[in-house]
């Protein structure tokens, strides 16, 4: 090897040896590095964000939306006392509860504040003032409720006097074997106020309840409520006394039965529903009759069967006649005071009042051809 080569390798190696002693000689301790790095670095993010129930279920990140801890026997419609803008179905869907009728005991979700407030009353006197002295015993004077039985859209308002530290005014499960606990989060109310609740979703009792604390002790009094529904159902609901939305809408109609199924005719909209009972199957048509039009000649209608007439008679002539899904009519249409109603404020079924106690609930999809029908009264 030759001598220039030999050196520079001597020199290349010394050199490692005195960085090898400088690092030796300020050891770094093996922790420190490891511990800086947790601190700086940025932490996983473990909810994803991209989750899809973020962009449906929005009641967290809603203005005036508060959080709410489910007590046991809670119902949704008795929390969204005096809330008008907002039903039991779009309250689940904002809080991703699988079903509204079954509220996970425990569990947070987002309220909206109600519409009813409390208030105080007015200002005592200068003199009143100076000879009252601080109560600190918790005492309930009178709790009241303005109306009973109570309409659900109209309301009530209750009004209450107490002395004490501070009181507590919330609403309780309708059972009354069931304990009432009072809300996480509640807020105080004045010692002597009053709060008005209308919008009630729910028929049958009302409970709610006042809290007040004293120094040394604690009072509640309960005021149960009787809740009917400001306005007539025609149909029927299962679970929960929902009361309806909105009243059934009034309108003249012409209904003819047939051998498989009946005509209905509105006048408010110019339609005539076909419902046929092989199928239970609603199809709508325009009415096309105008008065003065000839009516063609049917022969060979049988005994105690009938043809029908006038836009009856064009829809069902144009679907086979008595060779229909249809048949013949079993009697001449007749004109009747008749309602229509929808199921929910969303919901594609609406209830119609037919004949009598008739009623038949018609659910029609926007897009499909054909709706689907059942008689529920009469």
């Amino acid at each position: 090897m030759k001598p220039l080569l030999i050196g520079a390798l001597i020199a290349v190696f010394s050199l490692g040896v005195v960085l090898a002693q400088e690092q030796t000689e300020t050891p770094t301790p093996s922790f420190g590095p490891v511990l800086d790095d947790v601190l700086t670095a940025e932490v996983e993010e473990v909810i994803s964000p991209a989750d899809a129930r973020v962009t449906t279920c929005t009641a967290p990140t809603l203005p005036n939306f508060r959080p709410y801890v489910i007590r046991p026997g809670d119902r949704l419609g008795d929390l969204l006392a005096g809330v008008d803008n907002l039903t039991v179905t779009q309250l689940a869907l904002l809080n991703c509860l699988d079903d509204p009728s079954a509220l996970p005991v425990g569990a947070t979700i987002w309220l909206p504040l109600p519409s009813a407030t409390a208030t105080e009353a007015p200002e005592a006197t200068a003199e009143a003032t100076a000879e009252r002295t601080p109560v600190t015993q918790a005492e309930i004077h009178s709790l009241t409720s303005s109306s009973e039985p109570v309409q659900n859209l109209e309301g009530t308002t209750f009004r209450w006097e107490a002395t004490g530290l501070e009181a507590y005014f919330y609403s309780c499960p309708a059972d009354p074997a069931v304990e009432c606990l009072r809300p996480v989060g509640a807020n105080p109310v004045p010692l002597r106020g009053s709060m008005t609740v209308r919008n009630f979703h729910y028929a049958g009792p009302a409970r709610y309840r006042l809290e007040v604390i004293g120094a040394d002790d604690s009072l509640v009094e309960d005021i149960t409520v009787n809740v009917v529904c400001s306005q007539e159902s025609l149909g029927l609901v299962t679970g929960n006394p929902h009361c309806a939305e909105t009243p059934p809408r009034a309108t003249f109609a012409a209904w003819q039965p047939f051998e498989g199924g009946v005509m209905l005719y509105f006048a408010d909209t110019g339609e005539i529903w076909v419902l046929t009972n092989a199928d239970n199957r609603v199809r709508v048509y325009r009415d096309a009759f105008v008065e003065g039009m000839p009516e063609p000649e049917i022969s060979n209608i049988p005994e105690n069967r009938f043809a029908a007439r006038r836009g009856f008679g064009i829809v069902w002539r144009q679907l086979g006649g008595p060779e229909s899904p249809l048949g013949w009519a079993l009697a001449e249409e007749i004109g009747f005071d008749s309602a229509r109603q929808p199921a929910g404020r969303v919901s594609f079924t609406t209830y119609i009042q037919g004949p009598g106690d008739t009623v038949y609930a018609v659910t029609q999809v926007p897009g499909m051809a054909e709706g689907f029908w059942t008689q529920v009264a009469g």
